[in-house]
């Protein structure tokens, strides 16, 4: 259990660090980035599509909602999904 959460502090580290973007997570669900960097370590591939999926697919309300997109979100789970192996 300590090196899945070693892993998963490491990832976020990585994901966090390297200029990657800048998401609001204040904006969004409880634990949403905790479950993209889970899914991410596990190199879930299925999970990760289907947050990029439910994403674009709330693009509008989120921006309604909050005033900004869902790109930085969406960019955070490409490049998870790009560090899980998932796609080049």
């Amino acid at each position: 259990m300590r090196r899945v959460a070693a892993a998963a502090l490491l990832a976020a580290a990585t994901l966090a660090g390297c200029g990657g973007p800048d998401v609001p997570w204040g904006d969004y669900a409880p634990r949403l980035q905790e479950q993209i960097i889970t899914a991410r370590t596990a190199k879930d591939c299925a999970t990760l599509q289907t947050m990029f999926n439910n994403a674009a697919a709330n693009n509008q309300a989120t921006l309604t909602r909050t005033g900004h997109n869902n790109a930085d979100l969406m960019a955070y789970i490409d490049q998870a999904l790009k560090d899980a192996s998932c796609h080049p």
